[in-house]
């Protein structure tokens, strides 16, 4: 009892933190300054104004070595996202199906199967449809086939139009489902969840395309499209 007790005393704060952005680092910029201050103040008055300098200049000296230790390990753990290279892209396909959220990304995947590639179906949503439209025009050997739907959240939606353009879109341009693959990098993540379960049921290719970044973790660009292989147990 006197732990739910604490619970519900502390949950106002926990609903603030989240909340509310700037609050949780002016608070603990607050606290961390003022115990600076209680403890150099302390040490001065036990052992002199010397004291209270050592404190500042060790607390300056951790942080350093705490910074320096961090991204090295950062870069270590950037440079061995790993391995990427190590998997393998996916052969040119004749067909794709493309979740679309970001043109960077789309147009990495229509590069890379470009020397084939002759249909290409972006399911959108009513938000992305326009910006799809402007990158059609890069792409003039393609042709394209705009699938809207209405909710971004809608995974059977999203399953269904997958498992239609296999059924029927890819005979209706006459290519095979076999020489079709699916990109699941744009869209949400239920839109994501409908077509992955459509492809692994139907046994046919996804891709991803990764993004590249540098040591400070901001994004360079895409990265050429790797193959997700998943087997059925």
């Amino acid at each position: 009892m006197k732990s739910s007790g604490f619970k519900e005393l502390f949950r106002p704060f926990e609903r603030a933190l989240a909340d509310v952005p700037w609050f949780g680092p002016t608070l603990s910029a607050v606290l961390v300054a003022t115990v600076i201050n209680v403890l150099t103040d302390t040490l001065s008055t036990w052992g002199g104004p010397l004291y209270g300098w050592l404190f500042i200049l060790l607390l300056v000296i951790g942080t350093v070595l705490f910074v320096a230790g961090y991204n090295r390990r950062y870069r270590h753990w950037i440079r061995n996202l790993g391995p990427i290279a190590e998997i393998a892209s996916p052969r040119p396909h004749v067909g794709l199906i493309a979740l679309f959220s970001r043109k960077e990304t789309l147009r990495a995947a229509l590069a890379h199967h470009s020397p084939v590639l002759k249909q290409c179906w972006l399911i959108v949503t009513p938000e992305t449809q326009a910006e799809a439209g402007e990158l059609m025009a890069e792409f003039a050997s393609v042709s394209f086939s705009i699938l809207p739907i209405p909710n971004l959240y809608d995974t059977q939606a999203c399953y269904n139009i997958v498992k239609h353009i296999y059924r029927q879109g890819t005979r209706d341009v006459d290519i095979s489902p076999a020489d079709t693959i699916a990109d699941i990098t744009g869209g949400t993540k239920p839109m994501t969840m409908g077509m992955i379960v459509a492809c692994i049921e139907g046994g046919f290719p996804l891709e991803h395309v990764p993004t590249r970044f540098d040591p400070a973790g901001k994004p360079l660009g895409p990265l050429p499209p790797i193959e997700m292989r998943v087997q059925k147990g």
